[in-house]
């Protein structure tokens, strides 16, 4: 089973490298994904760090969840910010032309239940070391299935924001700014 999770931890960069060639001619869905692409490249490589310190671990998982979130927080201001810098039309477009899609909202969603997710597993495993309980049955028994539900979900979302960016692009022209 532990291969199944680490399997889903890293086809997430699989996937959205798959969605950055179904989108590639959207600049908006390409500025998207590579956004996260960076968040989870970052996330991967500070994991073998990070799984070491096994109560905090969790604390971890939930900071990284909110950088998670943050690409489709702020990367109109990002792009805007890029632009003044370096003055390419790329990062200009993308700012005008960024919206919120139906399925960056669906990954707020499922990523706001990941932090409540880990946030209960990192109190429970504190409960459990000031022996306050005297089992860690959340974590034992459905964090980590939830958080591989949660991985596949997002996996899907992105798929699917790929898929439906050109027609979502076609829409939002229509919109002045």
């Amino acid at each position: 089973m532990y291969s199944l999770y680490m399997i889903a931890d890293y086809a997430f960069p699989c996937i959205i490298m798959i969605g950055l060639i179904l989108s590639w001619k959207v600049a908006t869905a390409r500025w998207f994904l590579i956004s996260y692409l960076t968040v989870i490249l970052i996330n991967l490589s500070i994991l073998p760090i990070t799984i070491t310190w096994q109560t905090h671990y969790y604390l971890a998982e939930i900071i990284v969840a909110i950088v998670f979130i943050l690409p489709i927080i702020y990367r109109r201001d990002i792009a805007l910010f890029l632009f003044s810098i370096t003055n390419v039309d790329f990062f200009h477009h993308v700012y005008k032309k960024q919206l919120l899609s139906a399925q960056e909202c669906m990954i707020v969603l499922i990523v706001a239940v990941s932090i409540v997710v880990n946030l209960l597993t990192w109190l429970e495993i504190l409960a459990y070391k000031g022996y306050l309980i005297d089992n860690v049955f959340f974590k034992l028994h459905f964090r980590d299935n939830i958080i591989l539900c949660i991985k596949l979900i997002l996996c899907g979302c992105i798929l699917t924001y790929a898929v439906k960016s050109e027609t979502r692009e076609l829409k939002n022209e229509d919109i002045e700014y």
